[in-house]
């Protein structure tokens, strides 16, 4: 040991060099493995960790989208639908949504003038209302203000095949959300294609544009079990879908339909859109109707009990 300290210290320069080498090997191997393990990292991480709140936010399953191009639009199109639930005036939204395409602007668009146009179709109020006070005096107050946001809407466009025409002149790429050839909006939907048009919309982890499909395309999906009358089943589903895109969206209770149906008619026993859907049912045939919902619910990929709109 007195040799090995005696060495050391008659060569003290050469022992220090020795020192600061191995030290800057050290240096440069932890280096080149930072270097290795930041290489590794997936194109576009940095982007979908920004953005993945925002994607999962406009998914109906809650599920962030698979990868950064995915979560760009729909981020595009949750602001849009944004824009589309607050916009103050529905003619001044339409003529500027139509324009931008890629972010789901000619399918909110029409989606616009539908609305309008249901408020349309209801329009007068009845004299008397039954049920509870508060509520219909809420309601009266959402329709008149949805009212104003619908002013000159049907008078510029005089329906929709009119505001498609004009929309799909529009440039700017594909519109993502817009079924093919407009199908439902202002083309007939059918069996050979219902089930291509609703996957298209889940595709799109867009809850109005899932609620549409769903609604057009309800009445030829084999799901819950049959009365044996195809008129009846067909009515049943198309029930069901009403009562799935409401919860889809996030407007069943309180909403403009159920706020529609209490002004319009009197009835405003109900705040809740799904308990005026199921009033329509006959009782003889409410256990089936209940299957049918089961049904609807696996085909939109939503667990019993739990909507899109829980997963905002």
């Amino acid at each position: 040991m007195r040799q090995v300290l005696a060495w050391i210290d008659g060569h003290k320069a050469s022992t220090a060099g020795l020192l600061l080498v191995v030290a800057g090997c050290i240096a440069l191997v932890s280096l080149a493995r930072r270097a290795h393990h930041l290489q590794l990292r997936p194109a576009g991480a940095s982007s979908l960790s920004s953005t993945a709140g925002a994607g999962a936010s406009g998914s109906a399953s809650g599920v962030a989208p698979a990868g950064p191009v995915a979560t760009e639009r729909n981020t595009s199109t949750a602001r849009m639908r944004g824009e589309f639930e607050n916009a103050p005036g529905y003619l001044e939204f339409i003529q500027q949504a139509m324009s931008r395409p890629q972010e789901g602007g000619k399918f909110y668009a029409l989606l616009a003038w539908r609305r309008c146009d249901d408020l349309n179709r209801h329009q007068g109020a009845a004299a008397e209302h039954a049920g509870n006070d508060a509520f219909h005096d809420g309601a009266l107050a959402l329709v008149r203000d949805f009212g104003k946001r619908c002013a000159g809407v049907q008078e510029r466009y005089a329906d929709i095949q009119a505001l498609y025409t004009v929309a799909m002149a529009q440039r700017g790429g594909r519109d993502e959300l817009m079924p093919a050839d407009g199908r439902g909006i202002v083309a007939p939907s059918g069996r050979d294609t219902a089930d291509a048009d609703i996957d298209g919309a889940i595709r799109t982890a867009d809850r109005w544009a899932q609620a549409e499909a769903l609604r057009n395309n309800a009445g030829f999906l084999d799901v819950g079990n049959s009365t044996g009358d195809h008129g009846v089943d067909r009515q049943l589903r198309e029930w069901g879908a009403e009562i799935l895109a409401c919860e889809l969206v996030g407007t069943c209770r309180g909403g403009l339909e159920v706020s529609l149906h209490c002004v319009a008619t009197g009835d405003c026993a109900h705040d809740d859109y799904r308990d005026v859907v199921r009033s329509r049912v006959p009782d003889v045939q409410m256990t089936i109707f209940d299957t049918v919902l089961d049904g609807l619910h696996r085909r939109m990929g939503l667990a019993p009990g739990r909507t899109g709109a829980d997963d905002r």
